[in-house]
């Protein structure tokens, strides 16, 4: 039991990969010690780098995106691929001078992304590409820290560190709870992903498709747009690992702050998008001889338990609960023997649920210690549920997976206009 009850919060796989994070820490302390630049036979600089920014509707945010583009890149340097949109998105990209190039019918971020690779000659004209989502800030160090790491012999992506922005004057009470929660799993799960993609192992499962750099000479030997999948972050990388197209660097110093949902029906239909997609690029690529699949394999056994687990033991709760109820009507000494053995169950699930809940909250304490947010420790209260909430999603696409197929198409969140770019004592903090 207590082994089952270790998996469903914290996981084999945080245990592991939390010790493979510290060894890789540790090495990389000692060999950069004295050292204040990465060796390398290349120089890579902003002049190289095309920014390419898909968009459905996405008026009230593609301003702040494209300023933050352009404190990097040359103006001619970013594209705007305004997918079916209705709304003044391209209008405002065109007001800033950037490359826009207009989808109509729109094609999906993936089918957008491969039509102005090929519309604007990438390849050709630049050594890496910067894909950023439209309700993305890039931070202004990304390309100066990032860089580097893509000059490393074998690198060809780099996975962008998300932050969750927190500007808890635009947020409903409900809002800062989704965020809250949210700025947790980003802290836990790129901690995981740091242990992932230390250059001896590279099996991390996802190059996040809302602030990440792939150099563009691979980009001929990867199918950005395959039919049926609704999401592209998740192929992509696949792509990467199944044609060993080279590795993967991550540092928690190459960020961007995201915006995530502020309400429950935007969250949850966005949770389960990413799940489908997740599933559906499970589908089309499988499994395959390679560490990576052995990593896979074990976040798989972990995630379906964990789900299958919380959802059990939250649905039996709820349904013996009015049987308890009733039950307490009838004196001890008249109850049925099964009654008895219904209520003895009854408290030794909600013995496991307050452990599981203490234990989630632990988690809660870890991380708001870390990013120096007390606020996280009263929202962190209510987590539990919301990991119920991933769990159904978990389980819900799972066979839809099979069944649905996708065009890319995509609706939006509910966008909050952008606040400008975290302070500077934000962008010193590291989860």
């Amino acid at each position: 039991m207590e082994a089952v009850l270790v998996v469903i919060v914290l996981g084999v796989n945080f245990t592991i990969w939390t010790l493979i994070g510290g060894l890789r820490l540790t090495s990389e302390s000692v060999a950069n010690m004295g050292r204040t630049s990465v060796e390398s036979s290349e120089r890579l600089s902003p002049a190289d780098v095309a920014v390419l920014i898909p968009a459905h509707n996405e008026e009230p945010v593609i301003a702040a995106t494209i300023r933050s583009a352009l404190r990097l890149v040359p103006v001619t340097n970013v594209h705007v691929i305004a997918d079916g949109c209705d709304d003044r998105t391209a209008e405002i990209a065109r007001s800033t001078g950037v490359h826009t190039l207009e989808l109509n019918p729109g094609r999906g971020k993936a089918g957008g992304i491969e039509a102005a690779v090929e519309h604007f000659d990438i390849p050709r004209r630049l050594a890496v590409l910067l894909i950023v989502d439209a309700d993305t800030e890039l931070d202004q160090e990304y390309l100066t820290r990032g860089l580097p790491l893509l000059e490393q012999p074998g690198v060809v992506a780099l996975a962008g560190y998300a932050r969750a922005g927190w500007y808890p004057a635009q947020l409903s009470p409900v809002g800062r709870f989704l965020v809250s929660y949210r700025a947790r799993l980003y802290a836990v799960m790129q901690w995981l992903k740091y242990g992932q993609t230390w250059r001896w192992t590279n099996v991390t499962s996802i190059v996040p498709g809302f602030a990440s750099m792939y150099r563009t000479s691979i980009l001929e030997r990867m199918e950005l747009n395959p039919p049926g999948l609704v999401i592209e972050d998740f192929n992509m990388t696949f792509e990467l690992h199944r044609k060993r197209l080279g590795k993967i660097a991550f540092r928690p110093g190459v960020y961007a702050t995201t915006q995530d949902p502020d309400n429950f029906r935007d969250y949850y239909r966005q949770v389960l998008r990413w799940h489908l997609g997740f599933w559906q690029t499970l589908r089309r690529h499988g499994f395959w001889p390679s560490g990576f699949s052995a990593a896979l394999i074990l976040f798989l056994i972990e995630v379906l338990t964990a789900s299958v687990g919380i959802v059990l033991l939250v649905g039996m709760l709820v349904f013996l609960t009015p049987v308890i109820v009733s039950a307490q009507a009838v004196p001890a000494a008249g109850r049925p023997a099964e009654m008895s053995g219904l209520l003895d169950l009854y408290l030794l699930l909600s013995g496991v649920l307050l452990l599981v809940a203490a234990l989630d909250y632990l988690l809660t304490c870890l991380t708001a210690l870390a990013l120096r947010r007390p606020s996280m420790l009263l929202y962190g209260v209510g987590f539990l549920a919301l990991r119920f909430v991933d769990a159904t999603a978990v389980l819900r696409a799972i066979p839809q997976a099979w069944h649905t197929r996708s065009d890319g198409r995509w609706t939006s969140p509910t966008r909050r206009p952008a606040a400008g770019a975290p302070s500077s004592s934000e962008r010193g903090r590291r989860p």
